[in-house]
């Protein structure tokens, strides 16, 4: 083979790979863009969103602009429909999650300053303590259709560290990435497959790398294989994995592939969870109507 046949060659696999390496547009259908409450004149803002069911209805974050810290956990249902969680004796509180059940996980801190992990099944309250805990550090991030919640709480010597906790009360660790020097559990399906993001220290820029932790073993997914701030956020039942990379860029990864999810204008996309059939929902700031909440179908 002559030299310039072989330059060609090697011209054409480096162009062939570097292209293989672009992420893909998602083509991404049946939008539905939102705000919460938006006839209100108080309206609160969306701050984020945070977990979403098959029948489309997202939980979150919602942060008024009057005595702040003014910050209360949401309900959005299809038909435009709000509802928000707040106990009495909150100072702030979240909705994390959501499942077709209609059960939800959340967290609020009360006005003695001390944070408690709730799951809310029908008009009943658990609260939600892991027994190895310290200063009430239990934290939940998400909810499975078998009632099964996801979260992380922070041991006697200070280090954080993540768990699943069955409807039955049983609890089961979620071990922290090998050698890192933090591990977030972000997402998990009904599988049982958790996704989520971890640091090293060896890192010059602390830049997140994200995880799959599947059947007690982890696999790295960067995107695009990359280095920069990866994190998932969830995966479907099928394994459709959503995340955002410099964390507010979404995207999703299926069959191998990076997809970059934009909203219907162009918009850029923070995805923030995806269902157990592959319903995605997060936020997106919107020229001249501010930040909305959207749910969408992708692929």
């Amino acid at each position: 083979m002559s030299l310039l046949r072989v330059f060609a060659t090697c011209t054409f696999l480096c162009v062939f790979s570097a292209l293989q390496l672009q992420a893909q547009k998602a083509t991404c259908t049946n939008w539905n863009l939102w705000l919460l409450n938006p006839k209100d004149s108080n309206n609160p803002r969306i701050g984020p969103v945070s977990g979403v069911n098959d029948n489309r209805t997202v939980v979150g974050t919602a942060a008024y602009n009057f005595n702040k810290p003014n910050i209360w956990g949401f309900v959005h249902y299809l038909n435009g429909n709000v509802t928000y969680w707040h106990p009495s004796n909150a100072k702030q509180s979240s909705l994390e999650g959501r499942n077709n059940l209609g059960n939800t996980a959340g967290n609020y801190l009360d006005t003695a300053g001390i944070w408690h992990a709730a799951y809310l099944h029908g008009s009943t309250t658990t609260l939600i303590a892991h027994p190895k805990a310290a200063q009430h550090s239990t934290y939940l991030v998400g909810i499975n259709n078998l009632n099964t919640v996801l979260g992380s709480y922070k041991d006697s010597n200070g280090l954080w560290l993540n768990f699943k906790r069955r409807s039955d009360g049983t609890f089961f660790s979620v071990p922290n990435f090998p050698g890192a020097m933090s591990t977030a559990a972000s997402g998990f399906n009904d599988n049982g497959v958790v996704v989520g993001w971890y640091v090293l220290p060896t890192d010059p820029f602390r830049g997140a790398h994200g995880y799959i932790y599947r059947n007690g073993s982890f696999a790295t997914l960067n995107y695009r294989n990359q280095i920069t701030s990866t994190s998932l956020v969830g995966i479907s039942n099928n394994g459709m994995v959503v995340g955002n990379h410099y964390f507010n860029d979404g995207f999703l990864y299926v069959n191998g592939v990076f997809k970059n999810i934009w909203g219907p204008n162009g918009e850029h996309a923070t995805v923030r969870g995806i269902s157990a059939n592959g319903i995605i929902a997060g936020d997106m700031y919107v020229s001249g109507t501010g930040e909305h909440g959207f749910t969408v179908t992708c692929q």
